[in-house]
């Protein structure tokens, strides 16, 4: 154990630079994780086989956002430690609670058959891990920290998506593969977040029901602010599942994973800055605080254009070598879901700033407006378009979110602005 602790703490020289570095690659893992697990089902199990994993897996993604409620952000801004790490964690226990509950609820209400039910199921046990040691990780990036805890989910992802690949192709058994995912996620991230334990908070839960309530209440609209951006973001395949076939819901699948490049590039430059940009806003240093926020969003342009130049000339025919399906006459739809990936990448982007601003109800009446636009084209675009109109919907959704955060914060920007100059005079 000693051992393991030298080797995830490493040496107290270069942790920004360590940081950034174990960043990228946790971030990489986890964006790329869906996309090798699908290349294993669709590889050893056919595209039906693959329709079925990929709306499985969808659904315990938008579970997640109940299980880590959105807090996150909140945690690690949190610079006046307004909450205690034991009401971060107990507030988390209640949440997974929830989150395991509706994923068994869901599962019920849907009439799945025995295998599907139980591979939702050990997905959903899977996410749970994932939503507990994100607290922990929380205070280590609070701390400075951020790359102990990329460390371990680098390992952690690592190892369990290998798991899963091997007991699939020997067993052909989604069930049986969701289950040795969830059970290998569960030991490797217990033996390493107590390994570094001693060095950051206690372990303990808060049990103040009113500071915890009080936690809840305001992060609630970040949770279901996640709840509905993920719904929107996976809205198109929802659609597909009610009005398409399984092979065409494997097929947008396909080419729908790669846009998550763009987001996992951009969280790259924004996630390690979370806690520095907290300090910005908090200590009133806006002229460095906005040259921040404009920056990201720039390389955010240039990283989109970048992607959609090289994902239509390249793309279809990487992805068509590793999924062994033919792709060709999607190419114009895969570079439009590109295109909707920039204006994903810029909401989730806008999400953490408004979070720092403190200005999280407003997220959620965005997101409440698409989700409402989203409910009325969802069926006319995908039975009358197919494919294209469930790509026409992506971008849809995440438009009118970007333009209603954007115009949030750039009104909370020029307030904060005006209030400034006022006391100064």
């Amino acid at each position: 154990m000693q051992i393991l602790k030298k080797l995830l703490l490493g040496s107290e020289n270069n942790v920004m630079r360590r940081s950034a570095i174990w960043n990228l690659i946790s971030s990489a893992e986890y964006s790329l994780q869906s996309v090798v697990l699908l290349l294993f089902v669709t590889r050893f199990g056919g595209l039906y086989e693959a329709g079925v994993f990929t709306i499985v897996y969808t659904i315990t993604q938008m579970m997640t956002t109940i299980g880590n409620y959105g807090m996150r952000e909140f945690q690690v801004s949190d610079t006046k430690l307004e909450y205690k790490f034991g009401t971060y964690l107990c507030s988390r226990m209640i949440s997974v609670t929830i989150m395991g509950l509706m994923c068994v609820s869901y599962a019920a209400l849907q009439g799945y058959d025995t295998r599907k039910m139980w591979s939702l199921f050990f997905l959903c046990m899977y996410r749970i891990v994932e939503d507990i040691e994100d607290v922990f990780h929380g205070e280590m990036q609070k701390s400075m920290r951020l790359d102990i805890a990329a460390k371990i989910v680098s390992v952690r992802i690592f190892v369990a998506t290998l798991i899963f690949g091997v007991v699939y192709i020997l067993t052909n058994d989604l069930a049986c593969a969701s289950f040795a995912l969830a059970v290998t996620a569960v030991v490797l991230a217990f033996i390493m977040n107590v390994a570094v334990k001693g060095q950051f908070q206690r372990i303990t839960l808060q049990l103040s029901f009113e500071k915890t309530g009080r936690l809840l209440w305001n992060c609630l609209p970040l949770c279901l602010s996640a709840f509905l951006y993920n719904y929107l973001a996976n809205a198109p395949k929802y659609a597909i599942d009610r009005n398409l076939s399984e092979e065409l819901q494997a097929i947008f699948s396909i080419l729908f994973m790669p846009i998550f490049v763009i987001n996992l590039l951009s969280s790259f430059i924004f996630k390690p800055l979370i806690a520095h940009m907290g300090m910005m806003w908090n200590q009133r240093k806006l002229g460095e605080f906005f040259r921040t926020v404009a920056r990201q969003l720039l390389f955010i342009v240039v990283l989109t254009a970048g992607i959609m130049f090289a994902g239509i000339w390249l793309g279809i025919d990487i992805l068509k070598f590793l999924y062994g399906v033919e792709l060709t006459q999607y190419r114009r739809i895969f570079g439009m879901l590109l295109f909707f990936g920039g204006f994903a990448a810029v909401d989730a982007f806008l999400m953490v700033v408004l979070t720092i601003v403190r200005k999280q109800k407003y997220i959620i009446m965005a997101y409440g407006i698409s989700a409402v636009a989203t409910l009325l084209l969802a069926d006319r675009l995908t039975v009358r378009y197919e494919i294209l109109g469930a790509g026409i919907l992506y971008g849809v959704s995440m438009g009118i979110i970007l333009l209603l955060l954007a115009t949030t914060l750039i009104i909370t920007l020029i307030k904060n602005r005006n209030e400034r100059i006022e006391m100064k005079e």
